[in-house]
């Protein structure tokens, strides 16, 4: 489907018509991105339970660009707590994590690994973006944090769950 509203390097936001270059268009943009790697990263998965936690996710990150588009704030401190508990039980099954995981491992793991990396960019746009754009939820953010270290908990158990030891990296030493 194309509407050709958008043939001009425009396109609507409930605030009204902007241009596709802008903060925040780049920003819901880098939002897309995100979800669209963690559902990538859901197709791979074979384990319910975190396919429902990343499911839960990518609903988040629809409300999280609305928190942007209409100064609503639906990204709130109970969903960031829901992130650090999930986080926390992940990290209670992976075991102690030494030094610096090297990304990869199982194709679930290296999925997840992927979707980490890119939420940690669009966390590094959203505090880019805040100071150009009038942001009301600064939650949101926070919420970004979160949310990359959940996905690398979720990564690091995926190779456990695998059989997969993880690769470190060490001050120069490869092991």
């Amino acid at each position: 489907m194309f509407t050709k509203s958008g043939d001009k390097g425009e396109t609507t936001v409930p605030k009204g018509r902007i241009g596709k270059d802008s903060p925040l268009v780049n920003f819901l943009g880098d939002i897309d991105e995100a979800n669209s790697f963690i559902g990538l990263a859901i197709s791979k998965l074979e384990w319910q339970d975190m396919k429902s936690d990343l499911k839960n996710v990518q609903m988040d990150l629809f409300a999280l660009g609305e928190d942007w588009s209409t100064s609503s704030e639906k990204i709130n401190l109970e969903k960031v707590k829901w992130l650090e508990e999930r986080t926390i039980q992940y990290r209670k099954e992976s075991g102690p994590i030494k030094l610096f995981v090297v990304p990869g491992g199982s194709e679930e793991a290296s999925a997840l690994h992927v979707a980490r990396s890119v939420v940690r960019r669009l966390e590094r746009n959203a505090v880019k973006y805040s100071k150009e754009l009038e942001v009301k939820n600064k939650t949101t953010i926070v919420y970004l944090n979160r949310l990359s270290s959940m996905l690398f908990s979720m990564a690091v158990v995926a190779n456990k769950r695998k059989g997969i030891p993880e690769s470190y990296y060490d001050i120069g030493k490869y092991f």
